[in-house]
């Protein structure tokens, strides 16, 4: 078995690889990163985008020790090569991040673009949040919101928390509470996580598109503490 980097011929997804690669997921949440990386590594082998998407990850991330973006980055190009969309995000990632590569916005957008526009849910989620809250030139409130909606569509939890804000700040769109109430609750029961809990928490407490419940904002601001949001947040 080869160690990263390296190159697979031909990529499948069949029931042996989903098996390797739930294995390997058990073994990295139990405190064996190194075994893990094992079964990703002959999950990939054997032609697994996933598997290989989170290797690269894991590389990137130093799950199984230093951080090492050169063999994070040949896995992705691979993978790139192959058509595998959500690689092409992770490649904007990186640029937008500067994960082995030259910091770059207008190369992250490049590939979230590329990325987006073959229908990954991720990828519309990057490309709605730059659009819709940067406040420079790469602000595109019209697009970003196409995005936003597109990647709703396809069940991506965080641009239901972006449409939120949108509806709550007026983000090119007349406010409604409502609506804002609507997505981050829809964000909430997808498992955004800690910013909508807090969000939707705060629609509850201040009485915006529901009714005031004081002890359902406790209850969310409690288990976005818990996700990780810092106790000392303010309300906006």
């Amino acid at each position: 078995m080869l160690t990263p980097p390296h190159k697979v011929a031909e990529f499948n997804q069949d029931k042996e690889t989903e098996i390797l690669y739930a294995r390997a997921m058990e073994l990295i949440s139990d405190g064996k990163p190194l075994v893990g990386k094992e079964y990703l590594e002959v999950a990939y082998d054997l032609g697994s985008y996933k598997a290989g998407k989170t290797l690269a990850y894991g590389l990137s991330a130093g799950w199984f020790g230093e951080r090492d973006y050169k063999a994070h980055l040949i896995i992705l190009w691979n993978l790139v090569e192959r058509g595998y969309l959500g690689a092409m995000n992770d490649i904007g990632f990186a640029c937008m991040h500067g994960l082995g590569l030259k910091k770059s916005m207008r190369w992250a957008i490049y590939w979230f673009e590329k990325s987006a526009q073959g229908g990954c849910p991720d990828a519309m989620g990057n490309l709605a949040d730059i659009y819709l809250f940067s406040n420079d030139k790469h602000q595109n409130i019209e697009r970003g919101l196409l995005y936003a909606f597109m990647g709703a569509d396809l069940d991506n939890e965080m641009v239901m928390n972006e449409l939120g804000l949108c509806y709550e700040d007026g983000i090119g769109m007349p406010i409604d509470y409502v609506n804002a109430f609507k997505w981050f609750s829809k964000a909430v029961e997808n498992k955004a996580g800690a910013c909508a809990e807090h969000n939707l928490a705060l629609c509850y407490r201040r009485g915006r598109g529901t009714p005031v419940d004081k002890e359902k904002a406790k209850e969310l601001e409690a288990l976005a503490v818990e996700h990780g949001l810092p106790k000392e947040t303010k309300e906006k």
